[in-house]
């Protein structure tokens, strides 16, 4: 989360730099400098999907639990991921299109219907949801060449 936070910062700092009159020599290094910074800490597509990855296995694990709270934390959390992959840009040479457009197509629906599952206290309804969500993300692996990114 920090590092959201520093690299908003700099983005921020770079934005109101880059709205002047044109840089100057020693702005416009510092300009580089900081893009490079934001570019070391911005994280890497698999980063965050070790995140999705880890907050799926736990959605499970709640669901089998009838921890509907929980399972609602987890979906949130999974949203939470998958936003900050869209704010920051992230992406990787195998993304076949930019990252929301696979959120469309495979998450959010999916996600928005586990949320009003576990509001709605359904177990049943949620684990096969889950099971649509665990086949979405193969699918997204699928598309994007990375097939052995098998989640279960």
């Amino acid at each position: 989360m920090k590092i959201v936070v520093i690299i908003s910062c700099l983005f921020i700092l770079l934005i109101g730099a880059c709205q002047t009159q044109s840089p100057s020599n020693s702005q416009q290094q510092e300009i580089d400098s900081l893009k490079s910074v934001i570019n070391q800490l911005k994280p890497g597509l698999g980063e965050v999907m070790t995140q999705f990855e880890y907050h799926h296995d736990r959605l499970s694990g709640a669901i089998g639990q009838h921890d509907f709270e929980r399972a609602s934390y987890e979906v949130d959390e999974i949203k939470e991921a998958a936003e900050k992959i869209m704010q920051l840009h992230i992406t990787n040479d195998k993304l076949q299109q930019p990252f929301s457009f696979f959120f469309e197509k495979y998450l959010k629906n999916s996600l928005d219907i586990l949320a009003d599952n576990a509001t709605k206290k359904d177990t049943a309804a949620l684990r096969s949801n889950f099971v649509a969500l665990t086949n979405n993300c193969n699918g997204c692996h699928h598309e994007n060449n990375m097939s052995f990114m098998k989640i279960n």
